[in-house]
């Protein structure tokens, strides 16, 4: 019984370090491209290097960033001196322009 509740206690822990943001849009569009960027502060003043968005259109519907067990261990060994993410996000397709916007 001692080895199950290691266990479970050990799984708790490892799910526990994974967390996932999302911002959505008020009114999506989606269906369009997908890209991943892998972001990481590592010791700086003044904030985190730009990631830009390599959207066609100039349209983004949704951005997720996760983190995972080994970024947020080698966030806590490193004293939140080095904070790996994977940024994720998605872009509009473009707008037909037919139609109304109203609702």
């Amino acid at each position: 019984m001692d080895m199950r509740m290691g266990l479970v206690l050990i799984g708790a822990v490892l799910l526990s370090a994974c967390a996932e943001h999302r911002l959505v849009v008020q009114r999506p569009n989606p269906d369009g491209e997908q890209a991943i960027v892998h972001s990481n502060a590592f010791f700086l003043p003044k904030g985190q290097p730009r990631n830009v968005a390599a959207c066609q259109t100039n349209l983004i519907d949704e951005v997720r960033v996760h983190t995972n067990i080994g970024q947020s261990l080698l966030s806590v060994l490193t004293l939140g001196f080095y904070q790996p993410a994977t940024i994720e996000y998605f872009c509009a397709k473009i707008p037909s322009g037919e139609g109304s916007t109203d609702e």
